[in-house]
């Protein structure tokens, strides 16, 4: 399931990028890393969906001005950071 979600949110990331509809990139690029990280393919790949996501849905944001939703995005993104840290120490004391 997640591996779907996780085409669905690149679906959705790249739709709103094409049609500059800011709730898709919020949603499609706000919750694609978090689907990454259930994939629990490797740290490798978490961070890099993180950063990738963050730089470019924050250079979204930017260009069309809309400074609430970046911070928000920026928040989520931490949130999916946070998400990695805690999935890192789980498998650290199994």
């Amino acid at each position: 399931m997640s591996f779907f979600l996780s085409i669905f949110f690149v679906f959705i990331g790249i739709a709103g990028l094409i049609y500059k509809v800011e709730t898709g990139v919020f949603v499609g690029l706000g919750l694609l890393p978090w689907q990454i990280i259930r994939l629990k393919k490797g740290s490798n790949y978490n961070i890099f969906a993180i950063v990738l996501s963050t730089v470019i849905g924050s250079g979204f944001f930017i260009v069309v001005r809309e400074w609430v939703l970046l911070f928000l995005f920026l928040f989520i993104q931490g949130y999916n950071y946070w998400g990695h840290l805690q999935t890192e120490k789980r498998e650290d004391n199994e």
